[in-house]
């Protein structure tokens, strides 16, 4: 699909004044309450930021890449929480928007209109993060889909007025054969089988549950997951990620530097200071450099542009990605935490919040975690060495 161009502009801007006037005033109430962020998703929702990636022709924006990363990396400056939740949910919407038929179009009106959130459910206990694999199958009756399903983790699943459950295509299926389905929430039975009472990013809300649901047929995306997955799923969730997680550092190097200058450090000028402080930048310029790249091919892509999603070295670009930003955005929270000191930083409740956003960014590198994709990315390189295809 063709995006529209560039009218995400407007909608960026109204990320970033969100991200001034309303997420400081909740970032650390919703941390400290182990509560959804339902002040900042009332107030995205209110902008029209839920619909980002429904096209024009069904009432939405039609945003693009480029827009997308912008607005996660503003909401993330202040509330990785809701940023997270922002970027996932939206990169779902762009999954059905993308990958959808003329049955699905209604929901993306609604999606749009609502403001309603969509969750994915692709975690399944025993897979050990093969995300592309899948061992619940769906139950057919004619026209009717059973959907049973247990998820370790839905984030915001509490919350969401749509689930994407990833599903085998049915009884006795490989692994491999996979669809999604969509499912409303309230329908059948689903029920929350645990609590979220994690070290950060407490905000999502990310809690088991299980799924008895039945369904029309047309809830089913036709396209095998595969595709669907190397399209739109992963690139979009590591383009996004990366960039709530980068703007989360920024945004506490931008806090940090403030308070330095308010209390005009004597070390300011200092060598080792200094040094510091360039190495910080230096990560925060690597990462948003890789991120560029990324964006500008996908985006590309989505306007028409050729690209062999099955490609080695596409697919390596698209982990490193996820790997490197993950890695550097902590580290450079964790260098911040040291710079301030025992006194500052490291305190719950300081006005820096850095203790907050250290927390936050530990998830970053087990949000599908890196050994697996270096794993994979070592599988890659031989593929891509021996002239074969990534399986």
């Amino acid at each position: 699909m063709k995006p529209a161009p560039r009218v995400a502009g407007d909608l960026v801007g109204r990320a970033g004044e969100i991200s001034r006037s309303v997420l400081p005033q909740w970032a650390s109430r919703i941390d400290s309450e182990n509560r959804f962020p339902e002040e900042n998703v009332a107030a995205l929702r209110a902008a029209g930021l839920l619909g980002y990636f429904v096209p024009p022709a069904l009432g939405g924006p039609g945003g693009d890449v480029r827009g997308y990363c912008d607005i996660a990396a503003a909401l993330g400056a202040e509330c990785l929480s809701t940023a997270l939740i922002w970027g996932m949910h939206t990169h779902q919407v762009a999954m059905l928007a993308d990958h959808r038929s003329a049955a699905h179009e209604p929901y993306l009106r609604e999606i749009v209109g609502a403001g309603v959130l969509v969750a994915s459910v692709t975690s399944e206990p025993g897979m050990g993060g093969e995300v592309l694999r899948s061992q619940a199958p769906i139950e057919r009756d004619g026209d009717r889909l059973r959907v049973r399903r247990i998820a370790p983790v839905v984030s915001y699943g509490e919350h969401a007025g749509f689930f994407m459950v990833k599903m085998l295509q049915g009884p006795g299926r490989p692994p491999t054969d996979v669809r999604m389905v969509l499912l409303r929430a309230g329908e059948g039975t689903q029920t929350v089988t645990g609590v979220w009472d994690a070290l950060g990013c407490r905000g999502t809300r990310s809690v088991p549950m299980q799924f008895d649901v039945e369904v029309d047929a047309h809830r089913l995306l036709e396209q095998p997951f595969r595709q669907i997955a190397l399209e739109t799923m992963i690139p979009m969730a590591h383009a996004g990620w990366v960039a709530a997680w980068i703007g989360a550092a920024k945004g506490a190097l931008a806090r940090f530097l403030a308070d330095q200058r308010e209390q005009h450090a004597a070390h300011l000028g200092s060598d080792l200071f200094l040094q510091r402080l360039a190495g910080l930048r230096l990560r925060i310029d690597q990462v948003e450099a890789l991120l560029e790249r990324v964006v500008r091919i996908v985006d590309e892509h989505r306007a028409g542009a050729s690209l062999d999603v099955e490609d080695a070295g596409y697919n390596i670009l698209i982990n490193n990605l996820k790997i490197a930003g993950s890695c550097h955005a902590f580290a450079i929270v964790d260098s911040l935490v040291a710079l301030s000191g025992l006194s500052r930083g490291y305190l719950r409740g300081d006005a820096s919040g850095l203790e907050r956003v250290f927390r936050d960014l530990r998830s970053a590198a087990l949000m599908f975690a890196n050994d697996r994709l270096m794993q994979a990315n070592g599988r890659l390189v031989l593929a891509e060495s021996f002239g074969l295809r990534p399986m």
